[in-house]
């Protein structure tokens, strides 16, 4: 879906919600599937955000903009479900992480990110953070001078809050929920649960119970 609108701009462009990954519900905020996945398809006109790891962000400064260097997301990343990702990219923007809400819930609301870059890999633009949290607002790519309206795709981890900040750029029928590895799946069946007494609902939907 997000080829198709990268190559065709006549098709509206479309935001994808990884739901699995959602810091605001216990998520890490660093799966690297979505965006491995957009960068080895080739995707085009892309934005992800917002992607939480300190190390990359730092790295990104100590290099500033302009530079271009090899990438690797997540390298002092240990947990199985966050995955690492390498690839060559571009730092196109520096930013101090202190960024002022627009909409929805973060209106108003400072919000403190850390050392952030923008960071284009292939057709996808990222924005690295350096402080956990959910891409709720749309200021966390505006920061940058990202004209969201202008992207073919966007990506954002959060599972419901970033319907209040973009939904003016997309209304729900341009939005997609995607459900890949990741701690705040919303797809019960896919968790390894261990010491649990089976069968229980909602995991399992093949038994009968009576008071």
């Amino acid at each position: 879906m997000a080829l198709e609108c990268g190559r065709d701009r006549a098709k509206p462009a479309l935001l994808f919600a990884d739901v699995a990954d959602n810091p605001g519900g216990g998520g890490r905020g660093n799966t690297v599937w979505i965006l491995e996945a957009f960068h080895q398809a080739g995707v085009e006109g892309a934005l992800l955000g917002i992607f939480f790891d300190p190390a990359l962000a730092a790295e990104a400064h100590a290099l500033g903009a302009g530079a271009a260097f090899h990438a690797r997301f997540n390298r002092d990343e240990a947990h199985p479900l966050s995955g690492r990702f390498e690839a060559g990219a571009v730092v196109e923007g520096l930013h101090d992480g202190n960024v002022v809400g627009r909409c929805g819930i973060a209106a108003g609301h400072t919000i403190v990110l850390g050392p952030m870059a923008l960071l284009r890999v292939g057709g996808v633009r990222v924005v690295v953070v350096s402080v956990r949290q959910q891409c709720k607002d749309t200021a966390m790519f505006e920061v940058f001078g990202v004209d969201i309206a202008a992207a073919r795709s966007v990506v954002v981890k959060s599972r419901g809050h970033f319907r209040a900040a973009f939904d003016l750029l997309f209304p729900d029928d341009r939005i997609v929920e995607v459900d890949v590895p990741g701690l705040t799946t919303p797809v019960l069946s896919r968790v390894p649960y261990r010491d649990v007494p089976r069968p229980v609902f909602p995991l399992d939907a093949d038994f009968a119970w009576s008071p």
